[in-house]
């Protein structure tokens, strides 16, 4: 953690020797650039936001359709198949991330590759 907060002090530190040698363009330009860019900051963190919903939803179709796929007798228990598909819609967050431990750890060789990413 010291080490951490010694790398903030020394960025803080550096950026107050940056700001004491720039000269006035460089700082009209940062002027610029910050009066430019935060208008934007809604858009880009909304932008953002989708970029990760978007991640998310690829990443548990494709896990759903994994699961789907395989068939009853590829599990131990009897109806493992149905409690993983709905942890996976219940709780679809920590459901993606558990099935796809399960599925690595269980079916190593089965990792998605290109040619699975068109696959549905």
């Amino acid at each position: 953690m010291a080490a951490i907060f010694r790398q903030v002090g020394d960025s803080i530190r550096w950026a107050g020797d940056w700001l004491r040698q720039a000269e006035g363009w460089q700082i009209a330009l940062l002027i610029v650039v910050g009066l430019l860019v935060l208008p934007l900051m809604p858009f880009v963190l909304a932008l953002g936001v989708v970029f990760a919903l978007v991640l998310f939803a690829r990443a548990w179709l494709r896990e759903f359709t994994y699961l789907m796929r395989l068939g009853d007798d590829a599990f131990p228990g009897h109806n493992d198949k149905l409690i993983w598909a709905m942890l996976l819609i219940v709780l679809a967050p920590i459901g993606t991330w558990l099935f796809q431990n399960y599925r690595e750890a269980h079916w190593p060789e089965a990792k998605p590759g290109k040619a699975d990413l068109f696959d549905y």
